[in-house]
């Protein structure tokens, strides 16, 4: 062994994933403090909901009844709504307020705008909001209260402190959103990745709307479980055009900062945003046109899905996935980020794809939209990876961990969607478990037990990026961390 390959083994191993340059260098003091809360409190969120899920997966497998005293199906239904509150509403616009609040320091440096007192009390007051609303939401849970409302997108305990910690959760992420507008309003130019992260955030206030008017509407003699799905149905669907946006800005930075280079023309994406703007948009106005809770306004918010939403997403992700196929032979030996890139991709299509043949009343509907919003949470993982953890000076030389982290998660995942979708097949309803699924032939058997093993898989994923996560964000960060250029990398596309 030679000098050269005594110190080479000395040095530490090379970090793979540069700063994202039009981030870095533009956070100050106290938007560094708001972006460490907002990536602290998703991840707590996401710890929570996997204990939850791991629940979840064991008591569909037969004869997990036996041995798992909680899995009855009060319990089952309450876990449901606390797990799938904060796996995709709490993880999704705690990192959406993440997103919100890099972009802003990069508008606000890049137009040389420091952040005003008002704007900081803003942007602090809204990290606190979002802290406090985990324990209005787990309270009730914890303490046996209120009435589970399983609805679709946002599952509800009927209990005063669960709605007023959903109301507060709203309300804190809304606060960074009108702060960014407010910046950008003032631009002439805006880039393309903060114009799609403002984008998200015009489709979230959107949301809200849709379900202040559904209260505002609702119908009489509803009833408390059937008042709660009324009230979340449309703004819920809305939510799904800003968790597409928020995802299709993931793939755009992250294919940035990992290949060098975005994966379609600038103009092209915000194109795209603004279609997914338009068509969110709709969503109230339907409380102007049908009655509430009639059949007609329920098929046209779902059709907006068919209608407004494949087009912006077909765009932004076929072209992600042109330029993953143009650089191949980047994906396995470049940052682990694209392989979740490509993972988050297929699996996205494969929930895509086994959507149109679901059942509504079956296994075949949570193994459609796990997938896809699976893919989603994979996307925004990398993105701690890629954006978040890299700014706040706190980034890993680990390639192997994250690689494994990402693809047990996606695969996984994919495994577990593949099981309930068979499972369905056969007939097993959703929203069910152990002895009420009815297990009566050996195919409902074995792909329940599939699933439950793909359960597993994901959640260990899941786990590995939280402790790994969570250690970065302990230890102390770096200093100097500044943007470096992706070596080799072709500047086509970027701005």
């Amino acid at each position: 062994m030679d000098d050269k390959d005594v110190i080479a083994r000395s040095l530490p191993p090379p970090i793979d994933v540069p700063v994202d340059g039009h981030f870095a260098g533009k956070l100050t003091k106290d938007l560094r403090i708001e972006l460490k809360g907002w990536t602290v409190l998703p991840l707590a969120a996401l710890a929570l909901a996997g204990l939850l899920a791991l629940l979840l997966a064991l008591s569909r497998v037969p004869g997990s009844e036996v041995l798992l005293p909680w899995t009855g199906q009060t319990f089952f239904h309450k876990l449901i709504v606390v797990h799938v509150s904060f796996a995709f509403v709490v993880w999704y616009l705690g990192v959406q307020g993440a997103m919100t609040v890099a972009v802003t320091a990069q508008s606000a440096a890049d137009s040389g705008v420091a952040p005003s007192p008002l704007g900081i009390v803003v942007g602090r007051a809204a990290v606190y909001g979002f802290g406090l609303s985990f324990i209005l939401l787990l309270i009730p849970a914890l303490a046996d209260l209120g009435e589970p409302s399983i609805n679709n997108y946002v599952p509800i305990l009927v209990h005063p402190l669960y709605v007023g910690g959903l109301v507060l959760l709203l309300a804190s992420l809304a606060l960074p959103i009108l702060r960014l507008l407010v910046l950008l309003s003032r631009q002439r130019f805006v880039e393309a990745g903060a114009f799609g992260v403002a984008c998200a955030g015009v489709i979230t206030l959107i949301a809200m709307v849709c379900f202040g008017a559904a209260y505002l509407t609702l119908p009489e003699n509803l009833g408390t479980v059937g008042a709660a799905e009324y009230v979340t149905w449309g703004g819920g669907h809305i939510l799904q055009f800003a968790n597409t946006a928020l995802m299709l800005c993931g793939f755009y930075f992250l294919s940035r900062v990992a290949l060098g280079e975005t994966p379609l023309p600038p103009p092209l994406f915000k194109a795209m945003m603004l279609l997914l703007v338009a068509g969110a948009a709709a969503g109230p106005l339907l409380y102007l046109t049908y009655d509430g809770g009639s059949p007609a306004m329920r098929l046209t918010f779902t059709h907006l899905y068919w209608f407004a939403l494949p087009i912006p997403a077909t765009v932004v992700l076929g072209s992600v996935a042109a330029l993953a196929v143009r650089r191949r032979r980047d994906i396995w030996h470049g940052a682990p980020e694209v392989k979740a890139v490509v993972a988050a991709l297929l699996l996205f299509a494969f929930g895509g794809a086994i959507g149109f043949f679901e059942g509504s009343v079956d296994t075949r509907t949570p193994s459609h939209y796990h997938a896809m919003l699976i893919a989603v949470t994979l996307g925004f993982i990398a993105l701690y990876f890629g954006l978040f953890l890299p700014l706040l000076g706190k980034r890993t030389p680990r390639r192997r961990l994250r690689t494994a982290m990402y693809l047990l998660l996606g695969g996984g995942q994919f495994i577990h969607s593949l099981g309930l979708y068979v499972a369905g097949l056969e007939g097993v309803a959703r929203k069910t478990a152990g002895a009420a699924q009815e297990i009566d032939t050996v195919t409902k058997l074995t792909f329940l037990i599939v699933q439950g093993v793909g359960g597993v898989i994901a959640v260990a994923g899941g786990i590995i990026f939280i402790v790994l996560a969570g250690k970065l964000l302990l230890a102390k960060a770096e200093h100097d961390v500044t943007a470096t250029a992706h070596p080799g990398a072709s500047r086509a596309g970027t701005e």
